[in-house]
């Protein structure tokens, strides 16, 4: 059989890795030889993908922050995200297939040509973001995503390699994320080393044409937390055994994608709710949200809606997964 992938981003490589496997001709037609798309390379840590990837840090703490204050912090028992190596998993993944570097997507000749080329047909609304790495002594291994209530999205500081960290900046109202970026990290740090700083759009709203596409391209990204990776890889795996066991693939995609998409929609609407109100109102939302144990579980895990708050509420309330709340300790 022969399968073409436009787009060789998260979904795209692991399809395209999973159907070399079973003795496919698969081609990705894509604008780069090598993948080298920023995010903010974290995945909560309840998945684990068909080809593994490098875990470079394992995040417990997070702090959230409101307009410069600290609203809430808190460790977990056990690693509750992972910081992932992402630019070397996609690309040893696309090692197993041929790669075609064009703008030109007059593809034929192909049994199946599937979508994963992210947010770049631009038929949704996207954020536009830009993160940077830095080397930096002030150094620790929480997590930090402080939201400024003028806007609509967040700055974030992810550890990720010791004296390492990933920060980026993404908000609906300010397409320069770059130049809040800069501002962001001169007012957090004394001393850096910028060793990278890229920028790239992450979909926010649906897309209505959903037909062969996968990951991103299918809009399979988290809207309150920019995180795309596992669904888009949870999205390829489904695709693959769609292919192998000769099913409709859209049909199958839109039965095992169900909760997933519910969930983004879910998002989406508090994500819309928050952008449509009032400064004060938006600031209520803050506090009352970031000072609850099993709304930010269910956060960090993206899976806000009834079975994923019960969830949350299960391990947060039974089985003690929450070592400490650091507020608390302070008083």
């Amino acid at each position: 059989m022969r399968i073409a992938i436009l787009g060789g981003g998260v979904a795209g490589s692991t399809l395209a890795y999973l159907l070399s496997r079973i003795s496919n001709e698969v081609t990705i037609f894509d604008i780069n030889q090598h993948y080298v798309k920023p995010c903010g390379d974290i995945v909560p840590n309840v998945y684990t993908p068909p080809f593994n990837w490098n875990e470079t840090f394992g995040i417990k703490r997070f702090s959230f922050y409101t307009d410069g204050e600290k609203t809430y912090d808190v460790e977990y028992r056990h690693t509750k995200w992972l910081v992932i190596d992402k630019w070397k998993w996609i690309n040893d993944m696309r090692k197993s297939s041929k790669i075609i570097v064009t703008h030109d997507l007059n593809i034929k000749d192909f049994d199946y040509v599937i979508d994963s080329r992210g947010p770049y047909p631009m038929d949704r609304e996207v954020v536009y973001t830009t993160r940077a790495i830095i080397e930096t002594e002030e150094f620790d291994d929480e997590a930090i995503l402080e939201f400024d209530t003028r806007y609509t999205g967040f700055y974030w500081i992810f550890p990720s390699r010791e004296n390492e960290y990933n920060i980026g900046a993404g908000f609906l109202e300010y397409k320069n994320s770059k130049e809040l970026l800069y501002y962001y990290l001169r007012k957090k740090f004394k001393n850096f080393e910028i060793k990278d700083v890229r920028g790239a759009p992450i979909s926010i709203g649906s897309v209505k044409n959903k037909k062969l596409r996968i990951g991103e391209a299918r809009g399979l990204v988290f809207p309150l937390s920019g995180e795309g990776i596992r669904p888009s890889a949870i999205s390829a795996e489904y695709a693959f055994e769609a292919i192998y066991k000769e099913r409709d693939l859209d049909e199958f995609l839109n039965d095992k994608l169900s909760i997933i998409e519910k969930r983004i929609k879910i998002q989406k609407m508090l994500l819309d709710l928050y952008r449509y109100s009032s400064l004060s109102l938006r600031k209520t939302f803050m506090r009352i949200f970031f000072k609850n144990d099993v709304l930010i579980d269910t956060y960090l895990e993206d899976k806000i809606d009834l079975n994923g708050i019960i969830e949350s509420l299960k391990s947060v309330r039974g089985n003690g997964s929450i070592v400490r709340k650091f507020e608390e300790q302070e008083k």
